[in-house]
C-alpha cells in the first residue's frame, strides 16, 4: 500500500507501544531499506494511566533495538466535565505530534480492518452522512505533509498472529477492556457476533466506507462551486439571494461545507433545519440568529454571518487616548484603529479620544444632507446590529469627528482616513 502512496522526504510513525503500533515500526524497519526513505517514531504519553511510563520505557526499547529515532512528549490531559477525556486525549496527542511532523513527511498511523469497522458503526449509530460513513481515509494531506494508515486492509488478528510469529512484545492497555466505551463494547459485544454471520466484515464494511467517501468527495466539489457564487463580503458571510435558489438538500451541503471550512463546529441536523426554516427566510427588518456550542449564525438584510465565538463586549463608558503616531490597539480583541496613509487634515496634532458610548450621536455625513441619530447612520452605512456597539467613535474635542472608517462627520471634511483592522467574522 505504501507505494501506492505519495512519496515522502521521510516517515514518522505514531506509536503507542500496543501491538498494532509495534507491528506497524518493525514491519517498516524491515522495508525501510528497500524503500530508501528515513524513518522515525513519535511517542506521546498522556499521563492519563498509572502504566504509562512504563510504556513510554517500552517504547524507547524497542526503537533502540531497531535503531529507529524517537521523538517523545508528555502531556498533561485532565478531565473535563460533560467533555469525553478520550477525545481530550487524542485532540492532545494530534497537536503534539503536529510539532513533532516535519514539512513533506507522512505520519503513519496504525489503525486496521477492525478499526474501520467499528468507526463505521460509531458513525452510523450517531446517524453521520457520507462524511461521516467515510470513517477513516488510507491518506490524506495532513500539517504539511500527510497523514497514512497502511494497515487498513488488515484484521486485528492478522497482526496478532503475525506479531506472535515475530515474537514481538507489546503492551497491553487495559482501558481497551473497559465496555461501557462505545466503541469497547462494539469491538467485544458486537463485532464478534456480526463477523460470525458475515466473515467478510472487515473487506464489506471497507468498500461501503470507501463509497462513502468518493460521495462525499462528490458533494465536496459541489459545495465549493456553490460556496463561490454564494460566498458575501468576506468568507464569513453567505448571500441569502443565491443559497434559496438551491435545493434544500443543496442549500444544507452548503451550509455544512461553509460552517466547516471556518474550521467551526459543525451544528446537528435538527439546528441546521432551524436555520434554513427559521434564519433564512426571516423578514429583512427581524434580528433572526441560530446558536450552537461552538458556532453561531445571524442574518443582516441578505447575508448569513458566522461566528466563531461569542460577541465581545466593551463597556460603553471606555475612553483610549490615540496620539496618532502609531495604531490604536482597541479592547477585547476588536482589532486595531490605523490611519490608510498619512494622518488627514481633520485629526488633531495632539491626539484625540476614542469612544464607544453611542448615546446622543448625531451625524451629518461629510458631503451629504440632513444630520441623522446613531441608529438611522449605521442602518444608512448598512452595519449590522451587534456590531454597532463595538464601533470606535474617534472625537474631537466634544464633536464625533469618524465612526471608526465608515464615515467623516461634519464639520470635518474629506475621507474618514482610517483604517479599522478587525476579525473578518465581525461583519
Amino acid at each position: 500500500m505504501l507505494r501506492e502512496f505519495p512519496r515522502p522526504r521521510s516517515y514518522l510513525v505514531a506509536l503507542s507501544g500496543g501491538l498494532d503500533s509495534v507491528v506497524l515500526l518493525h514491519a517498516m524497519a524491515r522495508l525501510r531499506e528497500a524503500l530508501g526513505i528515513p524513518l522515525r517514531a513519535v511517542h506521546i504519553d498522556h499521563g492519563i494511566h498509572a502504566d504509562s511510563a512504563h510504556w513510554s520505557e517500552h517504547c524507547r526499547q524497542i526503537c533502540h533495538s531497531l535503531g529507529i529515532a524517537l521523538e517523545e512528549r508528555q502531556l498533561k490531559v485532565t478531565p473535563v466535565p460533560r467533555q469525553s477525556l478520550e477525545a481530550r486525549a487524542r485532540k492532545a496527542r494530534y497537536d503534539a505530534i503536529a510539532e513533532v511532523l516535519e514539512a513533506r513527511e507522512m505520519l503513519l498511523l496504525a489503525q486496521h480492518g477492525d478499526d474501520q469497522v467499528e468507526t463505521f458503526l460509531l458513525q452510523l449509530l450517531r446517524g453521520a452522512g457520507v462524511e461521516g460513513l467515510s470513517a477513516m481515509p488510507g491518506l490524506r494531506s495532513w500539517r504539511g505533509g500527510w497523514m497514512a494508515r497502511p494497515l487498513l486492509g488488515f484484521s486485528r488478528e492478522q497482526l496478532r498472529q503475525w506479531a506472535v510469529a515475530q515474537k514481538l512484545a507489546w503492551v497491553e492497555d487495559p482501558s481497551n477492556e473497559d465496555r461501557r466505551i462505545a466503541r469497547n463494547f462494539l469491538r467485544h459485544e458486537i463485532v464478534p457476533r456480526l463477523r460470525q454471520r458475515w466473515p467478510a466484515l472487515v473487506t464489506t464494511i471497507s468498500r461501503s466506507a470507501a463509497h462513502c467517501a468518493e460521495a462525499a468527495g462528490v458533494l465536496r466539489e459541489i459545495a465549493v462551486e456553490d460556496l463561490e457564487a454564494a460566498r458575501g463580503t468576506t468568507s464569513w458571510q453567505l448571500t441569502t439571494e443565491t443559497l434559496q435558489r438551491l435545493s434544500p438538500a443543496r442549500q444544507r451541503n452548503l451550509l455544512r461545507a461553509w460552517i466547516r471550512a471556518r474550521e467551526v463546529p459543525v451544528p446537528d441536523s435538527r439546528t441546521l433545519e432551524s436555520l434554513l426554516l427559521e434564519v433564512i427566510p426571516a423578514r429583512t427588518d427581524a434580528r433572526p440568529e441560530i446558536l450552537w456550542k461552538g458556532g453561531a449564525v445571524r442574518r443582516y438584510r441578505q447575508q448569513l454571518y458566522l461566528f466563531p465565538k461569542p460577541l465581545p463586549t466593551v463597556p460603553s463608558d471606555t475612553v483610549l487616548h490615540w496620539p496618532g503616531e502609531k495604531p490604536l490597539t482597541l479592547p477585547e480583541g476588536l482589532g486595531q484603529l490605523a490611519f490608510a496613509g498619512k494622518k488627514p487634515d481633520w485629526f488633531p496634532r495632539e491626539g484625540t479620544e476614542v469612544v464607544f458610548d453611542k448615546r446622543g450621536v448625531r451625524c451629518t455625513i461629510a458631503g451629504r444632507q440632513g444630520a441623522k441619530s446613531f441608529k438611522q447612520l449605521c442602518q444608512e452605512l448598512g452595519i449590522p446590529p451587534w456590531l454597532r456597539p463595538l464601533l470606535p467613535l474617534v472625537k474631537v474635542g466634544e464633536s464625533v469627528a469618524a465612526v471608526a472608517d465608515y464615515a467623516l462627520c461634519e464639520p470635518f471634511e474629506g475621507k474618514p482616513g482610517l483604517r479599522w483592522e478587525r476579525p473578518e467574522w465581525l461583519g
